[in-house]
């Protein structure tokens, strides 16, 4: 069929907008314009990699880097953290082992969300039977109203509402009440969810209770005190805390290494953003053949090192980097060992990625030596998170294992027999990440457990 004629004066017909629009545009200026564009892409990469050199210009660039980021956080749903890669689908919830005449006499402080929960809330969890005991609630925008900070790191309003922040590590007080942050201020609540006070900054991973009952934290500095890092660099700090929510201590884990001749061991390295990443501050609660009623473990992720730490001197007292790789929580054992969750990294692109499996070494002082009794657990249950996770010995021998990305927590003894199982997912029985959920004992917890359950709200 001919094509049909041209309509005659179709060009003139044509708007102004039209014409520039459609305007043949010779090969040798798109392919110049080509080269540019090329040449400003890699421009751009090398500033947001290295944006402190260049003033206001790399602060911009970081900024245009993170819009896709921000605006899936603003995306109904965003606040959920589903679990990444392999796994079995199970139903959410407790799962109890019927071969075995055990009953689990503690219960679990965990965060939950997803499955029609307008909002995440803490859960007190009867891990007898599986009931949930209470349902926190806690007023997180009554605590974030009060802050003030601004940081290159984290938008407190956006990033960290009621909806969005996910609570970790909470924590159980004497009255029922909880203490909570999730790289957030950290903020106590009354057992009805009432805000008490607040502590402005950025605080994340562990919080543990002292034996004089202040609080231990992990602190980050909303902007650097260390000079010439960038915008995003992680200048990290222990934080200790008064029950009623004044700083009481607050180091940087820059000063301690330095102070002990070892801040080589970040100083000496290519510049990264993220040299310490301390992520356990594990406090002393007895003493015993190795250390004192105080001191502190502390887990410094980034140089795959523990140490322990006595805040009265300053002094670190003992240090190893190994054989763990970007290990998370450190737990005293006895009087002379320590277990460690070890991610049990190797180097990969492009952050990093497990060797195989996570293990649970245990260190013994006495000997100076490492052993892997909970060899069998790990491996009989796979156990596989990346970043994160949790090992908590239990008073039996058992040790309550948390795969915070892969939404699991078990308790096994360490040949591998399975207490119980709990899995966190939605209805469709995708898994939802974990937050570091906490065992309570029912002898050192009773008093607060109870306070939990009795509390009346209106």
């Amino acid at each position: 069929m001919p094509s049909p004629a041209p309509v005659p004066g179709a060009a003139a017909q044509a708007s102004p907008l039209e014409r520039l629009l459609f305007r043949p545009i010779p090969l040798w200026i798109a392919l110049l314009l080509l080269l540019i564009g090329a040449a400003a892409t890699i421009e751009f990469g090398a500033i947001v990699l290295a944006p402190s050199p260049m003033g206001r210009i790399g602060r911009l660039a970081v900024s245009l880097a993170t819009v896709p980021r921000t605006l899936g956080q603003l995306l109904p749903g965003g606040q959920l953290a589903y679990a990444e890669g392999d796994y079995r689908r199970q139903p959410g919830g407790l799962w109890r082992n019927p071969a075995l005449a055990f009953t689990d006499p503690g219960y679990m402080l965990i965060t939950a969300y997803g499955a029609g929960k307008p909002r995440p809330v803490v859960q007190l969890l009867r891990l007898g039977d599986g009931r949930v005991m209470r349902e926190f609630a806690p007023d997180v925008d009554a605590a974030n109203a009060r802050s003030t900070f601004t940081s290159d790191l984290i938008v407190l309003k956006r990033d960290r509402d009621a909806t969005r922040n996910l609570m970790m590590h909470p924590l159980l007080m004497p009255d029922g009440g909880l203490i909570i942050h999730d790289s957030s201020p950290l903020s106590r609540f009354d057992a009805c969810g009432r805000l008490l006070w607040t502590i402005d900054g950025i605080f994340h991973h562990s919080v543990e209770l002292g034996p004089d009952g202040n609080l231990w934290a992990v602190y980050r500095f909303p902007k650097a005190r260390e000079p010439h890092v960038g915008p995003k660099f992680s200048d990290e700090a222990i934080a200790e805390i008064s029950p009623d929510g004044r700083m009481l201590r607050l180091e940087r884990i820059a000063d301690i290494l330095d102070r002990n001749q070892l801040g080589n061991l970040w100083r000496a390295r290519p510049y990264n953003d993220d040299p310490f990443h301390l992520n356990d501050v594990q406090p002393v609660l007895e003493s015993g053949r190795y250390w004192q009623r105080g001191d502190l473990f502390l887990s410094l992720r980034s140089l795959s090192m523990v140490l322990l730490y006595r805040p009265s001197t300053g002094r670190i007292l003992w240090s190893r980097s190994g054989p763990w790789a970007f290990e998370h929580d450190v737990s005293i054992l006895d009087d002379h060992r320590i277990t460690i969750f070890d991610n049990h990294w190797r180097v990969a692109y492009p952050e990093g990625e497990i060797d195989g499996l996570n293990r649970v070494p245990v260190y013994d002082f006495a000997t100076d030596a490492v052993s892997f009794p909970y060899a069998a657990a790990t491996e009989r249950f796979a156990i596989r998170t990346r970043a994160q996770g949790r090992a908590t010995p239990l008073p039996n021998g058992d040790l309550m294992l948390e795969e915070t990305e892969r939404g699991r927590i078990i308790r096994t003894s360490p040949d591998g027999t399975l207490r119980w199982r709990y899995i966190a997912a939605d209805s469709a029985m995708r898994r939802l990440q974990l937050r570091w959920s906490r065992y309570l004992d029912p002898v050192t917890d009773g008093p607060s457990i109870q306070a939990a359950m009795k509390a009346k709200c209106t």
